[in-house]
């Protein structure tokens, strides 16, 4: 005999009440993205992304409680993003630590092309970085302790020549920072030079590359 098939019984009102909160929460964070990307954080109002997002605005409220908290989510969702599309980009290089960091500097602009609201903390206007200098921070230490991880491994390996590994990575970050604020704009797009990108990060690898 077969067994009959077991069906899942169907989510109860509760789960599916989460279930679309958590869905819609999601479409105002995105939304919020492309209006901070495109209005800057001064010229965006609680009423233009709740039209974006199509909700009212008294759910942006409620998700979020005011246009600061709003952003301040915004940005800890992109910079987890970020951190995220990196280790998964460099999940492919494992086997060499210059490629994983090859992978783990080309990542970031991939991310800031895709998430360009990260480029208002560039903006002399908006003038954001003051106000999430500690949440920035945070995630400059979580970055650059994820380099050195990678430093290690390939000094340990004798792929990487023995180098102070702390300031190599803040060295490595900086460049990164550098060219991440050097950008151009197709229409409300960044767009980065890949030639010079690709350039930088290995003239800075060969510059670490033990010697065979």
């Amino acid at each position: 005999t077969h067994p009959m098939p077991t069906t899942k019984p169907a989510p109860s009102y509760e789960t599916r009440r989460r279930q679309d909160s958590y869905r819609r929460r999601l479409a105002v964070l995105a939304a919020a993205g492309s209006i901070f990307a495109k209005n800057g954080y001064r010229g965006t109002t609680m009423e233009d992304i709740a039209r974006a997002a199509g909700v009212s605005k008294g759910l942006v409220f409620h998700f979020f409680g005011s246009k600061q908290k709003l952003f301040q989510a915004l940005v800890e969702d992109c910079l987890n993003q970020w951190l995220t599309l990196s280790e998964y980009r460099a999940s492919g290089a494992e086997q060499s630590a210059l490629q994983e960091l090859r992978s783990l500097f080309l990542a970031s602009f991939e991310f800031v092309e895709q998430n360009p609201v990260l480029l208002l903390f560039s903006s002399d206007k908006e003038r954001l970085l003051d106000d999430y200098r500690l949440q920035l921070a945070r995630r400059n230490r979580r970055w650059r302790e994820r380099i050195r991880r990678s430093l290690k491994t390939g000094v340990a390996r004798s792929e990487i020549r023995p180098v102070d590994v702390a300031l190599t990575a803040t060295l490595f970050h900086e460049l990164q920072t550098a060219l991440i604020g050097n950008v151009s704009f197709k229409g409300t797009a960044p767009r980065y030079d890949q030639q010079k990108i690709n350039l930088a990060v290995d003239i800075f690898l060969q510059g670490i590359r033990a010697k065979s």
